[in-house]
């Protein structure tokens, strides 16, 4: 099928994290990528969450998005989505792991959000055959996703829930595993309260968990970003600047995400960052991150 490419441990493209495994996914199907980031947060949590945990998770995998890092979940209703919905939006990567082969959809719910992150610059990834799917498929999900992790968060989980198994895996790997907390009345949060119980780091807000992954916070600015509108500068500019510069938004982005979103490599994109910010149509702020400046009112 286009755009489906199926990798093995030998390909140079199949994910770094993946191949570090004693007992690697012996192949995946993948559309989309790159499958490399030198940072990745799997948010996962209830296919059912409430109204306040939704909104969290979206503006949590915005940050994160926002930071240069790439946002990790499972393709589910709920909680996952919201995740990879809220990196997308702050223009930055986010890796559904499926627990399905490639030619059977689940959920089917979900055939847009799929096809959009198989678009790119993320990547959709299936660690099964091509027509797999079973009740086993999501535990062997669980455990790729947070593989592909180097921290996991817990927005929601209640008891059962899948959720608690990926952070079983965070914590037998010696994974970070941050949960929110909420109020003990709180049932749907059960498996959460749990987790926290067993000794799991509470999380109170997305500055709290960038800055401990030694990320610097981009400003709840990402969390929506204006779309990008495409700039003409007055003066003359190679094509690879011209990407990145209309790659740049109005928010402050890490060199990474503009990379992704530029469809160029980390070398050119800072090359070009820096080229645009001589020419004062780009600025650095915070420290690290790059947006468009402010056109003049006068």
């Amino acid at each position: 099928m286009a755009g489906f490419e199926q990798l093995t441990p030998l390909d140079a493209r199949y994910p770094s994290r993946l191949r570090a495994l004693q007992d690697a996914p012996a192949s995946i199907t993948v559309r989309g990528g790159p499958l490399e980031a030198t940072h990745t947060v799997a948010i996962v949590g209830t296919r059912s969450p409430v109204d306040e945990a939704r909104a969290f998770t979206r503006a949590l995998a915005a940050a994160v998005s926002g930071a240069g890092a790439v946002v990790v979940s499972g393709g589910a209703c709920g909680i996952d989505a919201a995740a990879h919905e809220g990196a997308m939006e702050a223009g930055g990567r986010t890796w559904v792991v499926a627990p399905t082969g490639h030619e059977r959809l689940y959920p089917d719910s979900h055939a847009d959000l799929f096809d959009r992150v198989g678009r790119g610059p993320g990547a959709m990834l299936w660690p099964f055959a091509p027509r797999h799917a079973s009740r086993t498929a999501f535990l062997i999900r669980n455990r790729v996703l947070v593989a592909l992790a180097d921290a996991v968060v817990v927005t929601q989980a209640g008891i059962p829930s899948g959720a608690l198994h990926a952070a079983g895996w965070a914590g037998r790997w010696g994974k970070p595993l941050w949960v929110v907390p909420a109020a003990p009345w709180m049932a749907t949060f059960a498996g959460s309260m749990q987790l926290l119980d067993r000794g799991a780091r509470p999380l109170t807000s997305s500055e709290a968990l960038l800055r401990a992954l030694g990320l610097a916070f981009p400003g709840p600015a990402t969390a929506r970003p204006t779309p990008p509108r495409q700039v003409t500068p007055s003066f003359a500019i190679s094509p690879s600047e011209s990407n990145v510069l209309n790659a740049v938004l109005d928010a402050p982005l890490h060199p990474d995400a503009i990379a992704s979103r530029a469809g160029e490599t980390s070398q050119a994109t800072t090359a070009a960052l820096l080229t645009l910010a001589l020419e004062d149509v780009v600025v650095e702020g915070p420290p690290g991150f790059f947006r468009r400046r402010k056109p003049s009112n006068s």
